[in-house]
């Protein structure tokens, strides 16, 4: 009786596969998970940062271009590619300081990026604020 008991344990029995197999897809199914969620995070930081560093072009741009007459102030739109565009909004900016002195050419500057973020539009701000005669002053005899 030992050997034909023994003779039939000697393999794995079908449940006994079928619960190892289970377990086994059950780990690959949610490493694959893992890393398709990675992904999308790691494609999702360099879409920020992507983002990040076009607006401060944008910003470095305006603040440093050469200014045509005395009004600083506008509103543009246009297109950095296909599924992304900006706008710039410069608005005069009333402040005065600590003696009631209105500050005159005070201005805020902001950036705002849209994108298409998977079918829904999406939208990040930057803003500063610029004081337009800065440069203007040293080549007027202001400056050092």
């Amino acid at each position: 009786m030992k050997t034909s008991l023994n003779r039939h344990r000697s393999g794995f029995m079908l449940l006994e596969a079928l619960l190892a197999f289970s377990i086994f897809g059950i780990a690959v199914t949610s490493i694959v998970i893992a890393l398709h969620r990675t992904a999308e995070l790691s494609q999702a930081v360099v879409h920020e940062q992507w983002i990040k560093q076009e607006a401060q072009n944008i910003l470095k741009e305006v603040l440093t271009a050469a200014r045509t007459g005395n009004d600083f102030a506008r509103d543009d739109s246009f297109f950095i590619d296909p599924t992304t565009d900006a706008r710039i909004l410069i608005e005069p900016l009333e402040a005065v300081d600590q003696d009631d002195n209105l500050l005159d050419e005070l201005y805020t500057v902001t950036v705002t990026i849209y994108w298409d973020n998977d079918g829904t539009r999406s939208e990040q701000v930057f803003s500063t604020i610029h004081y337009a005669n800065m440069f203007n002053a040293a080549t007027r005899g202001g400056g050092r």
